[in-house]
């Protein structure tokens, strides 16, 4: 027993010793790599020590040490053996992924049902997966030392937790199944993500297709055009020579289209007359604002002395940009006379008026008044001081809502990001500001000879950290009753267009007639119903040559009442439906009636409540600038949504024209077509960003093959919107439209007709001669979901006295 004992010991040392040991050393192959095939392992059993013994022989001459495993280890390994070869077995089951181009991490497997090998064609099913996947875990401590915050909430510990996959896979069952999708968390709008299940039938199939995901239903007729981008189930029938497809999805585009004319693209618009660009165009200065009017008025010649030659604006710092940043003090009064300022004489600085008297020059200047930069350092030394100008200024009685503006870490911006008039003195921001920025500038003009200067330059020797003293034109609070909301223009609106001609541009003031509900190009019931709203607005004073003589049209004048590269209409009076109006108007009641002072007086917010007057549009038409590239003002349009006619002659992509479908554009190479000038017609399908109503779109198209070249064919489709409450506001109102038609094409070669033009002197044909015949008609069912029925019919509210 002590014998035997002492033998079970020296065999546990071995095995221990064995496993601490290189695997080189021992003879044994390194973790992962494959046996090689002469090696084999010899297991003998000995029943005195009860241990396994494991040798491995190469050509049968035993190689390193033996390894010693007892009945339980012996157990696990060898179930690990056995584990091991079937996971090993399953993954080479059937062909090998090496087989067959590209490789992929989920082992390719086969179907053994008969009947799923019968339906899909092989019993192969393989998936291909590509992209990437990133999750990122971590801990956010935050210890905020803040007396007001209790002391529990001053330690906070939070899970902090962010995903980043995008992932797209191909797969494959049999010959007749595929499945492809791509999906993006970082893709900016729910089209971008793509899925879609397609199965092809046989030639003798009547289930010729099935469609799941990303579907589209093109028909063969010009009156339906059909859908591309669709999500949602299609299926296509064939019973003999007749073709059924049937869609049943949600439609996520909406369908445009776009005239263009002499290779000008022409569109209609109409805007309310409250849709003016806020916080995007401002005046310089009140005394730009007060001689606005005056110098439009002379156009197409500008009679203004003053020419800006330099400006610098500067706004607040929302992109946290390190550059191009000063600390900058603003005042709304620098550089205004005292016809124009919030602070007139009768309200001075405490011991001296802000005017130094009516001697003073009338051209706005830093030195127009007590705000010049230089007085000010005289008399509060620490202004450019960020951290004391703020307390200095309110005790010296300044109003810091109204008066001025103060703003660490201003950003400047880049020439490219603005623009301004030289002689009217206004200024033009790309981007529109939020309510709570802040807008100051510094510019510089001409006069007779003579430079004026209104606040100060980056470059004028002020250096950082110290405050720049600017010009005011937007505060961060909003106040109706400052000069500063006189600042901004609001006589200027947008047609989201580009490079505008004046070739057949039209423009209408419309007023909405009360009566009839209907707009009206003059103020009905007034002193001035026989004359038109163009010309009772002073929008009308020069003929389309330029000559003072009114025509009846809206002046196009480049620079004053139109901006051609931006696509703005500038109305030439400051407050086109207020003030501007109510001169023209004989009596208070008409005054009372039309003005719609209140557009002007107060936010746009408050001016839309009053309904009784904001009754005026802007309605008309205009054509972009010609050329071969038509810009459809749209981007990642469905691929195949467009169709282009010339003359009504439908137009072959590839062969007369070509679409950037992520630009949206499309442009004709067709030379002849560009040169002809006959109108071109662009049907196209625009995704939409944002889906609010559920639209589910159903759809059967049909068609039969009479001959080997004549088709006929029926379509109906069908759009239902669902409603987001049962109350729709006018202009809201859900559809459910239906629309059916019938179509047939008739093609045949004519070699006859050939052979004859062959006989022409000085004609030879280089391609076949056919004919083609085509016809359609179709109708539109309009209606409306049951959900807006009140009594049995349709709904809209006006107004239901809730808001």
């Amino acid at each position: 027993m002590n014998i035997r004992g002492v033998l079970v010991g020296l065999g546990l040392l071995a095995v221990l010793r064995l496993g601490a040991q290189d695997t080189t050393s021992t003879g044994w192959p390194m973790p992962g790599l494959p046996t090689p095939p002469n090696w084999k392992t010899e297991v003998t059993y000995d029943p005195v020590t009860g241990f396994y013994i494991l040798q491995r022989t190469v050509a049968g001459v035993p190689v390193g040490a033996p390894r010693y495993l007892s009945e339980a280890d012996y157990q696990k390994f060898k179930f690990s053996q056995l584990e091991s070869d079937y996971w090993q077995q399953r993954w080479a089951q059937g062909t090998s992924t090496s087989d067959r181009d590209g490789s992929s991490i989920v082992p390719d497997m086969n179907i053994t049902n008969p009947v799923l090998r019968d339906i899909f064609g092989s019993d192969q099913l393989e998936i291909r997966p590509t992209g990437s996947a990133e999750l990122r875990f971590g801990l956010r401590y935050q210890h905020i030392k803040n007396p007001i915050v209790p002391e529990r909430n001053r330690r906070t510990l939070a899970f902090d937790f962010d995903q980043k996959m995008q992932i797209s896979a191909a797969g494959k069952l049999g010959d007749r199944l595929n499945l492809n999708f791509n999906f993006d968390t970082e893709a900016t709008f729910a089209f971008e993500n793509k899925i879609k299940l397609d199965f092809k039938g046989q030639e003798d199939d009547i289930l010729k297709g099935f469609e799941m995901g990303d579907v589209s239903l093109p028909t063969n007729g010009s009156l339906i055009t059909g859908v591309q981008s669709l999500f949602g189930l299609k299926t296509q029938f064939q019973f003999g020579k007749t073709t059924v497809t049937t869609v049943l999805a949600e439609q996520r585009s909406q369908s445009q289209s776009m005239n263009i004319q002499g290779g000008a693209s022409t569109q209609e618009f109409l805007i309310q007359g409250d849709a003016y660009e806020a916080n995007r165009h401002f005046f310089l200065s009140q005394f730009f604002r007060d001689r606005y009017e005056q110098w439009v008025g002379t156009r197409p010649i500008i009679q203004s002395p003053v020419q800006i030659t330099r400006v610098e604006v500067w706004v607040t710092n929302r992109r946290n940009t390190p550059t191009e940043v000063r600390n900058l003090v603003a005042f709304l009064d620098l550089g205004e006379g005292e016809g124009g300022a919030y602070r007139s004489s009768a309200r001075s600085l405490p011991g001296e008026a802000i005017f130094p008297g009516p001697s003073a020059d009338p051209w706005p200047s830093n030195r127009v008044n007590r705000l010049d930069p230089q007085e000010m350092l005289q008399c509060y030394g620490s202004i450019r001081d960020a951290a004391s100008a703020g307390s200095i200024l309110d005790a010296s009685g300044y109003d810091g809502n109204i008066e001025y503006a103060q703003l660490t870490n201003a950003r400047m911006l880049q020439p490219n990001e603005y623009s301004f008039h030289p002689q009217l003195g206004y200024l033009s921001l790309n981007t529109a500001l939020n309510q709570d920025e802040v807008v100051a500038v510094a510019y510089q003009y001409t006069v007779n000879g003579r430079t004026y200067q209104v606040g100060e330059f980056s470059n004028d020797g002020i250096v950082a950290p110290k405050s720049l003293i600017l010009k005011l034109l937007k505060h961060q609070i909003l106040n109706v009753r400052s000069p500063a909301w006189d600042l901004m223009m609001k006589n200027v609106y947008n047609l989201n267009a580009f490079q505008l001609s004046p070739e057949d541009f039209r423009l209408e003031l419309l007023y909405v007639n009360d009566e009839t509900g209907l707009p009206i190009p003059f103020l009905p019931k007034s002193s001035v119903k026989d004359q038109l709203l163009v010309q009772v607005l002073q929008t009308d004073k020069v003929n389309s040559n330029g000559d003072p003589f009114p025509d009846g049209l809206f002046d196009f004048v480049e620079g004053l009442t139109v901006l051609t590269s931006t696509g703005r209409i500038i109305l030439p009076a400051l407050e086109p439906f207020g003030s501007s109006l109510s001169k023209q108007l004989s009596t208070a009641d008409e005054r009372k009636r039309y003005v719609y002072q209140e557009l002007y007086d107060s936010t746009l917010f408050r001016a839309q409540e009053q309904t009784q007057r904001n009754k005026f549009m802007l309605r008309g038409r205009y054509k972009s600038a010609g050329g071969s590239v038509i810009q459809l003002n749209s981007f990642n349009i469905p691929r195949g949504s467009i169709s282009v006619t010339a003359g009504g002659n439908q137009l072959t992509e590839n062969q007369d024209f070509t679409v950037d479908y992520a630009l949206g554009q499309v442009r004709i190479i067709n030379e002849a077509i560009v040169q002809s000038g006959v109108p071109i017609r662009v049907n196209f399908e625009n995704n939409s960003l944002f889906n609010f109503q559920a639209k589910t779109f159903t759809g059967l198209t049909v068609n039969h093959q009479l001959q080997p070249n004549w088709v006929v064919g029926g379509s109906l489709l069908q759009l239902r919107e669902g409603a987001l409450t049962q109350k729709v506001s006018a202009g809201d109102e859900p559809v459910r439209n239906a629309i059916w038609g019938l179509n047939t094409q008739y093609e045949k070669n004519l070699p006859g007709l050939t052979r004859a033009l062959d006989k022409l002197p000085f004609v030879s044909t280089k391609a076949p001669s056919s004919i083609m015949l085509t016809a359609e008609v179709a109708q539109l069912l309009p209606g409306s979901p049951r959900i807006i029925n009140v009594n049995g019919e349709p709904t809209t509210y006006l107004d239901d006295f809730e808001s």
